[in-house]
């Protein structure tokens, strides 16, 4: 847990490093991430403190994160030369361990994955990509479906739909896709099927158990399954 002194230290120091047009996104991504985290019940203050620290190494230039990147080995050649842009995600932990010693592997974790993700996403990895994603200063046209389905569908759907939106965006504007890309997209929709059977699954046993029930219970189960008015997020 951060306390709000240290945050505030963080903040100032993040406006210092970068200029203001990133350190408003940057303001946006921690507010929204600390609403995800609440509706979807994940660590407030890590989602927040991730959310504000993520774009940290955005103030290194593409030359640096390259010479970073190749010198710690953490992209591949490709990605170094045709992907500088996702390159501050990967070299960010290390100049931020040196920063703020204090900060936990799981807040380091969602922001070196809040580009290309991976396989394995934790809920807080997820929540800090989609707040990056979807905060208020965003103004690509799929992004109010986004936005609507927030407390609507459940994270794991919300980070799929959240996903696919950027590997739209990449092809449609003819930019490069980081080649673990199709990997982590390919396991999302391996999950969502598998979350959609279980589904199937469970109302399938649910309708038979329901065909014996009183006519007062079977009127309380549709009611129960009436969809819900979305939730939409809103930050003032």
């Amino acid at each position: 847990m951060v306390d709000p002194d240290t945050f505030e230290e963080m903040r100032r120091r993040l406006e210092q490093r970068v200029k203001p047009s990133r350190y408003r996104h940057s303001m946006g991504v921690s507010q929204t991430a600390e609403q995800l985290a609440r509706i979807y019940g994940v660590d407030c203050d890590a989602a927040a403190v991730a959310g504000l620290l993520h774009d940290w190494d955005k103030a290194l230039s593409f030359k640096e994160l390259r010479r970073l990147a190749k010198k710690h080995k953490l992209a591949p050649k490709s990605v170094r030369k045709q992907m500088p842009g996702v390159l501050h995600a990967v070299t960010a932990p290390r100049s931020l361990k040196r920063a703020f010693p204090g900060l936990s592997p799981e807040v380091l974790q969602a922001i070196a994955r809040h580009t290309c993700g991976a396989v394995d996403m934790t809920d807080l990895d997820k929540v800090v990509f989609i707040a990056d994603i979807i905060e208020p200063g965003r103004t690509f046209s799929d992004v109010a479906p986004l936005r609507e389905a927030v407390g609507a569908v459940s994270l794991d759907e919300l980070f799929f739909m959240t996903y696919g939106s950027t590997l739209v965006y990449l092809i449609e504007a003819g930019l490069p896709v980081h080649p673990d890309s199709l990997e982590v997209w390919n396991a999302l929709v391996a999950q969502r099927d598998e979350r959609r059977a279980q589904e199937d699954l469970s109302a399938k046993q649910g309708g038979a158990s329901d065909a014996c029930a009183a006519p007062a219970d079977s009127a309380r189960s549709a009611s129960a399954a009436a969809p819900r008015a979305p939730r939409v997020i809103v930050i003032e």
